[in-house]
């Protein structure tokens, strides 16, 4: 045992040694672009691109949903992006993406669009989070994709919160932290970094800060016992990265939100908590941020607040006004060297740490494990019958009304936001070949604007199957009307399980925690038979279980 001890100090202690030499090689303006993760446009390098590494020697970079092509464009562009980043910076590059699954999907046709997070709770087994984590992050490394911007381990404790809901696992603390460090295990054993979010916690929201400013105002006891506890378990389960919230805690910080708060992010995270991992920001220019701080400003308040990694998803504007200001701010003696070569030291420690100075960028997948079948099984045993139960008859006349699907597309080739693209009218076609003798589908828009339509139409259907995404007034209105016309009705929540409250008085309720193809599937073979709902609802809702 003294052996391997041993061998761990040398180990470390080399490392220690590599890290140093290289930092003593770099300039201030090549450490200051490590110090971000930039965007940047095209399935392709772009001389705008090159220019900008060359300028700024930005070191690291993050995969929106443009810069996604086909699988051999992902694999040539990570490729491509770690030979010019190694010729200009002779550092590899954090190649990074916000793939949380569920609703944050970024891959296209190019992987299995797993289930996301408040799906993988309803399963009731903390190890499905494991196998996700593991399944994902074998398809990321496959396209040389290293860091990933997940799990969420906000803890959806408000019912109204705007932007979390179905991407967080539970509203209960202990759920979250127990599904939340499963599934960073699994990406630990795919050999992804991954950044759990939003810290200190961005559950108890009602202000989405892409668009404002949210304030969280308890007591310190109580987000300890809440919002903090998950992030608590992961520092404890060695996590690599944390990625911080644009939200003001008035109990650490009246007047700053977290991304820019010292006292949040040296005090609380670093000091009190003890964390010595990497601390990434959220996306800099939401308005929580550009709102009320000016870009470059800001951008130095993050870096002395404590933050390792900037995240900008461009590189040729508030990026580089950002790194001139760090720049500025070194030379004004704002920022010192040291601080600097700290959030460096960290950086370099993960990519050593990752292996991605030995040049393993791309793993391929020809031992391919069954993904698609995983994700399919974790998908039936998520949808939850949250209240009520089926009966399902297929000889009867059948009415399948549902929104639109506005983000994903539920068949290869069909275009979001048209009427083919709905639970409707895919279910239409579906159940009449597995024998539904008499079906039709309708779509409605958040307005329904037929609602007389379908009111007059519904009378002449012996069962309805009824499903929208996040649920409207109208829309409400619309299924309370429903439900005292036919007591036959089912309502399908396809995102928040929380829709529920919107509704008077309706007999079976089923969630499925998100709208893409493989739970539209999922829906229709549930009521065709072919297996039995056991998911659990993972959220409290008055009224239900």
């Amino acid at each position: 045992e003294n052996e391997d001890e041993n061998d761990d100090v040398e180990e470390k202690e080399d490392l220690h040694q590599k890290i140093t030499s290289i930092i003593n090689t770099l300039t201030i303006e090549e450490k200051i672009g490590q110090l971000f993760i930039v965007g940047f446009t095209g399935k392709s390098i772009q001389n705008t691109l090159i220019n900008s590494i060359n300028k700024y020697h930005f070191g690291n970079f993050i995969y929106m949903d443009e810069n996604i092509g086909t699988s051999e464009e992902l694999k040539k562009l990570s490729f491509d992006i770690q030979s010019l980043v190694l010729n200009i910076n002779k550092i590899p590059a954090f190649v990074a993406i916000d793939h949380e699954g569920g609703y944050v999907y970024r891959l296209g046709n190019n992987a299995t669009h797993f289930l996301g997070n408040m799906a993988i709770a309803a399963t009731n087994d903390p190890n499905n989070a494991y196998l996700v984590g593991k399944a994902a992050g074998r398809e990321l490394k496959n396209y040389g994709i290293n860091f990933n911007f997940a799990p969420v381990l906000d803890v959806n404790n408000n019912p109204h919160n705007p932007v979390i809901g179905i991407r967080s696992f539970s509203d209960n603390a202990d759920v979250v932290a127990s599904y939340g460090i499963r599934m960073l295990e699994g990406y630990k054993e795919a050999n992804v970094l991954t950044s759990v979010k939003h810290f200190p916690g961005h559950g108890d929201t009602t202000t989405d800060s892409h668009y404002g400013l949210p304030k969280i105002n308890y007591g310190k006891e109580c987000l300890y016992e809440i919002e903090l506890k998950p992030f608590i378990e992961a520092i404890n389960s060695s996590v690599d990265a944390i990625m911080t919230a644009h939200i003001i805690f008035s109990t650490f910080d009246s007047e700053l939100p977290a991304t820019l708060s010292r006292k949040v992010l040296t005090n609380l995270l670093r000091e009190e908590l003890g964390y010595k991992g990497l601390i990434v920001t959220d996306e800099m220019r939401m308005q929580a941020i550009t709102k009320y701080f000016e870009g470059g400003k800001a951008a130095v308040k993050a870096i002395q607040a404590g933050v390792d990694l900037l995240l900008y998803a461009e590189s040729t504007q508030t990026s580089v006004e950002a790194y001139n200001s760090i720049l500025n701010a070194y030379h004004n003696g704002e920022i010192s060297e040291e601080r600097i070569n700290e959030s460096v030291y960290r950086i370099l420690e993960k990519k050593f740490k990752y292996g991605l100075f030995s040049n393993d960028t791309n793993e391929s997948l020809n031992d391919f494990f069954n993904a698609s079948k995983l994700n399919h099984d974790l998908i039936q045993e998520s949808i939850t019958i949250a209240k009520g139960k089926i009966n399902f008859d297929k000889e009867k006349s059948t009415l399948i009304i549902s929104t639109k699907a506005s983000r994903y597309p539920l068949l290869p080739n069909y275009s979001i936001n048209t009427n083919q693209n709905s639970l409707a009218y895919i279910g239409k076609e579906y159940f009449l070949k597995n024998g539904v003798k008499n079906v039709e589908g309708i779509v409605i828009d958040t307005n329904v604007s037929n609602l007389s339509n379908i009111i007059n139409l519904a009378p002449n259907f012996e069962q309805i199957l009824i499903a929208v995404e996040n649920v409207s007034i109208n829309q409400a209105n619309l299924i309370n009307q429903l439900a005292k016309i036919n007591s036959n009705i089912y309502v399908i929540a396809l995102r928040n399980p929380y829709d529920y409250l919107s509704y008077t008085n309706i007999n079976n309720y089923i969630c499925t925690y998100g709208y893409f193809e493989e739970t539209v599937f999922a829906i229709l073979d549930l009521f065709l038979g072919k297996y039995e709902a056991k998911g659990k609802l993972p959220v409290k809702i008055e009224g239900l279980n």
